[in-house]
């Protein structure tokens, strides 16, 4: 694996890693309401799938593996989602700069980090077009 491919499965590890005191918080600032169905448990869950998608992203491009594209492009598009979804449902003033600092200074760098990750990788799991079709294909099995 070269340099960029680590460096980058160590940024959405610790990413990812970061997210799980974050849901901790989030769990213990509902006091017990993260179980009932409710708007704000909702971000707990948001959150878990993007912690878990970034640890996903993270394992995946470690070992150059083929799912890493489709990967890196929902959590990017999950990351996307709890952008626009914190800044529209935002309290006004403080609550509204605060999460409008995250969406432009964290989930948006990341996911367009994501995206780049996701087009970068389809260069490696993908078969080459002008490779033409592996030895098997075309061949029926049987005797000679």
């Amino acid at each position: 694996m070269d340099r960029r491919s680590r460096l980058l499965a160590g940024l959405f590890a610790v990413c990812g890693i970061l997210l799980v005191p974050w849901v901790g918080l989030m769990i213990w600032q509902l006091h017990g309401q993260a179980g009932k169905r409710s708007f704000s448990s909702s971000w707990v869950g948001l959150d878990i799938i993007e912690a878990f998608g970034l640890l996903t992203v993270a394992f995946l491009l470690s070992r150059r593996h083929r799912a890493t594209s489709p990967v890196a492009a929902a959590t990017a598009a999950v990351l996307c989602m709890d952008a626009w979804f914190d800044t529209m449902s935002a309290a006004p003033q403080l609550a509204y700069a605060e999460s409008l600092a995250m969406a432009c200074f964290v989930e948006l760098p990341l996911a367009a980090l994501l995206a780049w990750t996701a087009w970068r990788a389809l260069e490696w799991a993908a078969p080459r077009a002008d490779a033409g079709p592996p030895a098997s294909v075309g061949r029926i099995p049987g005797p000679r």
